[in-house]
């Protein structure tokens, strides 16, 4: 019997979302057979659900997951190259740059911690095949893209389309001439403008969870309110929100330091989401700036996917008396 695949988790999130984007021959019919079957493990114990949420450095094993196609004694699954196909929005387009709507759950590169990562539906691997001149642009498989989005965010991602505008690019990113601002829905009560101005660094003995602390990196976050929303005598806030410094989980630690965490976040804030239970209400929802080639600053604007629209109709509807 072959070996188990096995990964280790990076993100909290569901189960099945975790086996789609670590394997993606799993499908939703086929993720319920081998939990059914007891051949997925978390942490060595078969799993209970596939809507269970698996942590951050627990490891998942799957049993019965073989790339060859000639052994019959072979489990299930086998091993599809050819990965599905994901929409990849053009926002913005010309001889030297393009602005792509990137999905949430989507990484932007392969993880290096999965075991499958040449099998993992990525953003630069929906670039190749988009434009498969795009592959090598700042380096092997990078496929142009200038600033790095982490997996949990959505909206508009900047690609250069050859090297000498991805440098370019590159620098005015360094002299913060590149804007990003984020649509945000935070829980709690929180208006006006000011700049979370915080360290942020490692928590000891845990990987991939941040936090405010005196020997991290210097962070800037300027904020803004949009609007309030109240139900179920629950306060929460649209923030226009724009990260001076580049951390991981940066607007996430930040706000979740200064008591209004993100909605969606249960690793920053509440375990439990019923408002938003499959993702973070973190959006980029603009991005601007200036052209490599005429020094003009472009501002492209991402409007908010469909499930964030979702919660906000929800909280706007009228409310019974």
């Amino acid at each position: 019997m072959p070996e188990p695949e096995l990964a280790v988790v990076t993100t909290q999130m569901r189960l099945d979302q975790f086996l789609v984007q670590t394997w993606p021959e799993f499908d939703r019919q086929s993720v319920r057979e081998s939990v059914r079957a007891g051949q997925v493990l978390v942490n060595g114990q078969p799993a209970s659900k596939t809507g269970q949420y698996v942590e951050v450095d627990d490891e998942v094993a799957v049993s019965g997951l073989v790339a060859g196609k000639d052994d019959e004694e072979a489990g299930p699954f086998r091993l599809d190259v050819s990965l599905p196909a994901l929409p990849l929005t053009v926002l913005y387009e010309d001889e030297a740059v393009l602005v792509v709507e990137k999905l949430a759950g989507v990484p932007t590169h392969p993880s290096s911690r999965s075991m499958r990562q040449q099998f993992q539906q990525t953003l630069a691997r929906q670039l190749i095949t988009l434009n498969p001149s795009l592959a090598h642009i700042g380096g092997a498989d990078r496929a142009g893209i200038v600033m790095r989005a982490e997996t949990e965010v959505s909206g508009a991602v900047l690609v250069a389309k050859d090297e000498d505008t991805y440098h370019l690019l590159q620098r005015c990113v360094k002299h913060n001439q590149v804007r990003n601002i984020y649509s945000v829905l935070v829980e709690g009560r929180l208006s006006g403008e000011d700049v979370i101005d915080q360290p942020i660094g490692n928590v000891k003995r845990t990987r991939q969870r941040l936090a405010v602390a005196r020997e991290g990196r210097p962070s800037q976050t300027v904020y803004r309110g949009q609007r309030h929303y109240k139900d179920e005598n629950r306060d929460y806030s649209l923030l226009e929100v724009q990260p001076q410094t580049s951390r991981l989980h940066q607007i996430r630690v930040h706000l979740s330091w200064y008591g209004f965490p993100l909605v969606g976040d249960r690793v920053y804030g509440s375990r439990q989401q019923p408002l938003l239970p499959d993702r973070i209400f973190l959006h980029l929802s603009v991005v601007a700036f200036p052209h490599p080639r005429t020094g003009d600053i472009v501002r492209v604007e991402s409007p908010l996917a469909p499930e964030l629209r979702a919660v906000l109709r929800y909280l706007a509807r009228p409310k019974g008396r």
